[in-house]
């Protein structure tokens, strides 16, 4: 709690800032009472001698000025009167007694709390009457009202007895959510009953919701009359038909009067024309239904006056008028070269509607009158020659009697018909006589394409007798057959059709009669109307118990693009047949020890082999050449004064070539090509011819960027990370043990036996650390 009253000081009192706004508790806002003493109470922010006012409407209330409020006990509590019913706010502020400035002691106002104070008083309900002593509802849906408790709530319920004896029947009528300042209301609800007599009844409820009395405030009751009958109108010329339909056991009955205009104001009723039913001058025992036709009515307003009975006791009345138009001017027609009627004629009431009727009464066409008295309409008969007339209708005519004529409904009528005028439609010229279409132009249809697929389950490898495959393709239509041959000359290994997956698989058996040697196997797709689209793939045919030497892997050639040789090889692959060293192209001995990236993505666990194989290579050739390296280095004059007469030689050569061409690259270059003519005796057909030429390049570019560059970029990065000085060395003598490696996968059969032997690696130049060494080592062998 913040003090902000007066703290005493060597006797002198000093002010603080202004005390908190007060916050009144009681009562809530929004509460309602019915008693005009209303109790106040709240807290005050501060603790200091304060006085607390509270204000009505921003004037302060009797019993609650200046309340004083102790600093030990910051709540306050007065009683307030207010002067009557009504709805008021509430505010409270405080004045601080130790403050020294009078214009830094109030405080802010407080919290607005608005009061309702209204009355108990019950309901009273008015009366609402057809007349005096009537004790009748003027309408089936009356307005019912009275006073009621200020700031209640009235709720009327609607209570009937049906005069036939069913019982009392009760529903809610209406409610009044909040009873004015003035005490008086009104509602009106949904339909009572047809008939009966209904008595309302009303609850009140005060602004606290306490009900006004024990049981309901008061009650009210009369006859509810009986809606008019129904009435369905059926017009003629001059004439109507009505169908009046009443309630069950209740007689309906009608009566017509014309209709006279007095000044344009007033409506002067005639005697009764014509009863329904006939001669019924008074309402008489009829029929629940009762159906009327009034005809030769002159032009005019005529009004059909019609109720139904029961008992003597008489419903609402229904109050309809018809306008009977005069008829329109004469009629007249032409023809226009359309072969459509143009039908027009003057005379008629501007506003009203001229209908054209031709055979069997039936409408062609209908135009409003204009201000000129002149109409027009525009119709297409059929061919032939028929009868036209015309009626006008009284559109838009709304009655306007004066005074309560109960429920009052205008129906246009209709006037009587013109002379006819007789018209004659052509008929319409024949249609021309139909001519022979032109040739339709030859259908050009594109010829098929062949289909694009790739034939898998072959990885390129020699195939022996009895050997199994296991062929798929996938993305094929649906119904494709697919045969698979192997030739030279061809034989059929097996037909597979294409089910609604797309997906083609077939087993097939290396014949076991086939002759060593180049072969094709060609796979052939023919989809449903579509051409044969084939795969050729090349193959070697080895005997079951020979060694043969791993081919390359070919790649499937579409049989569309490449063309076949005699024997049957691919057109593509030429001369460059396994064995024939001659072409650049043919395998040589270690070209299956890296797949194609073809292969690779025809066998994706080829890329996992490749990662299991490189840390095993990691593991049991390059950690042991570096091992082995090392140990050569401090190791080789145990050898042998040879061997060690040998390295200082070819040491000096090494030195002087460099110092010669300034660059240890090209002495690096000579030694990785001595190496690479080392390694490719690894190949037994290795020669002079262009296979060898070829392995020999591949070799000394693969040997000088792993060994050379490699070294170039690690000395590079122990240079920058850690300034070590690092040198390219050249191990020349090295060359032995790559023979040595040579000589050993030659016995061995094992190709990646000539990795032995490092001849080109790292020196560090400086005195380093162990642990620096070590980071060097490890970068260098990463």
């Amino acid at each position: 709690m913040v003090v902000t009253g007066a703290s005493l000081v060597a006797g002198v009192a000093v002010a603080n800032a202004a005390p908190g706004a007060p916050t009144i508790t009681s009562p809530v806002t929004d509460s309602g009472f019915t008693t005009n003493t209303i109790t106040v109470s709240g807290t005050l922010p501060d603790f200091t001698d304060q006085e607390v006012t509270v204000t009505i409407d921003g004037s302060p209330a009797a019993g609650c000025i200046d309340v004083l409020v102790a600093y030990f006990d910051p709540v306050f509590t007065c009683d307030l009167t207010v002067a009557g019913p009504g709805k008021f706010e509430l505010r409270a502020t405080t004045f601080d007694l130790w403050a020294v400035d009078p214009d830094d002691a109030t405080s802010a106002p407080s919290n607005a709390v608005t009061v309702i104070v209204g009355t108990n008083s019950p309901v009273e309900l008015f009366s609402e009457t057809e007349e005096p002593f009537s004790n009748e509802w003027m309408s089936q849906s009356p307005t019912v009202g009275g006073t009621g408790p200020i700031f209640g709530s009235v709720r009327v319920d609607a209570s009937y007895n049906l005069f036939d004896g069913e019982g009392t029947q009760t529903i809610e009528y209406c409610t009044v959510a909040e009873v004015p300042a003035s005490g008086t209301w009104s509602c009106v609800g949904n339909a009572a009953p047809a008939w009966g007599y209904v008595y309302f009844i009303a609850y009140g409820t005060d602004v606290t919701g306490t009900p006004t009395s024990i049981g309901y405030d008061d009650e009210i009751g009369g006859d509810m009359l009986p809606s008019p009958p129904d009435a369905t109108y059926v017009f003629g010329p001059r004439s109507f038909q009505v169908t009046l339909d009443g309630l069950p056991d209740w007689n309906v009955f009608a009566s017509i009067f014309s209709v006279a205009e007095f000044e344009g104001d007033e409506y002067v009723y005639g005697m009764a024309d014509e009863y329904c039913p006939l001669f019924s001058m008074d309402p008489m025992p009829g029929g629940q239904t009762e159906t009327c036709f009034y005809g030769e009515l002159a032009p005019g307003i005529w009004n059909v006056w019609a109720m139904q009975e029961y008992e003597f006791f008489t419903g609402f009345y229904r109050d309809d008028y018809i306008m009977i138009p005069e008829m329109p001017g004469p009629l007249s027609a032409s023809l226009n070269p359309t072969r459509t009627v143009t039908f027009s004629g003057s005379g008629g009431t501007p506003g009203y509607t001229v209908i054209v009727r031709g055979p069997g009464d039936n409408t062609v066409c209908s135009g409003v009158v204009t201000a000129s008295e002149t109409w027009q309409c525009t119709a297409s008969p059929p061919a032939g020659t028929a009868s036209y007339r015309a009626i006008q209708q009284a559109t838009g005519f709304v009655a306007d009697p004066p005074g309560d004529s109960g429920v009052v409904t205008s129906y246009a009528g209709l006037s009587d018909y013109t002379e006819s005028v007789s018209v004659t439609v052509p008929a319409a010229p024949a249609p021309p006589a139909p001519t022979s279409p032109p040739p339709a132009a030859p259908t050009v249809v594109a010829p098929p394409t062949p289909l694009p697929w790739v034939l898998e389950g072959y990885d390129g490898s020699p195939l022996t007798p009895g050997q199994a495959l296991s062929l798929s393709a996938t993305g094929l239509p649906v119904g494709t057959v697919v045969v698979v041959e192997i030739r030279s000359t061809p034989r059929v290994l097996g037909t597979s059709i294409v089910g609604d997956t797309g997906v083609f698989a077939l087993d097939v058996v290396v014949p076991e009669d086939l002759e060593p040697g180049q072969h094709t196997l060609v796979a052939t797709a023919t989809p449903p109307g579509g051409v044969e689209s084939a795969v050729s793939i090349p193959v070697v045919v080895v005997e079951a118990a020979s060694p043969v030497e791993p081919v390359e892997a070919v790649p499937p050639v579409d049989e569309n693009e490449a063309s076949e040789t005699d024997d049957g090889s691919s057109g593509t692959g030429g001369a460059g047949a396994l064995g024939d060293r001659s072409q650049p192209a043919t395998p040589s001995a270690i070209s299956d020890s890296i797949p194609t990236i073809d292969r690779i993505f025809r066998t994706p666990l080829l890329i996992f082999a490749a990662g299991g194989l490189a840390l095993a290579i990691l593991l049991l050739v390059a950690f042991p050449a570096e091992l082995l390296n090392s140990t050569l280095a401090s190791n080789t004059r145990r050898l042998g004064r040879w061997y060690a007469a040998i390295e200082n030689g070819i040491d000096r050569v090494t030195e002087w070539f460099a110092s010669v061409t300034r660059t240890r690259a090209l002495a690096a270059a000579v030694l990785v090509v001595l190496t690479s003519l080392i390694f490719g005796f690894v190949d037994p057909e290795y020669g002079f011819d262009p296979v060898s030429v070829r392995m020999t390049v591949s070799l000394a570019i693969g040997l000088f960027i792993v060994t050379y560059v490699a070294s170039w970029i690690s000395g590079a990065i122990i240079r920058r990370v850690w300034t070590i000085e690092t040198r390219v060395s050249l191990q020349p003598a090295a060359l032995v043990f790559a023979v040595l490696g040579v000589i050993v996968a030659r016995i061995l059969e094992f190709s990646p036996g000539f990795l032995i032997g490092l001849v080109i690696g790292l020196d560090l130049v400086t005195r380093v650390g162990a642990p620096h060494r070590v980071r060097a080592i490890q970068t260098n062998n990463g």
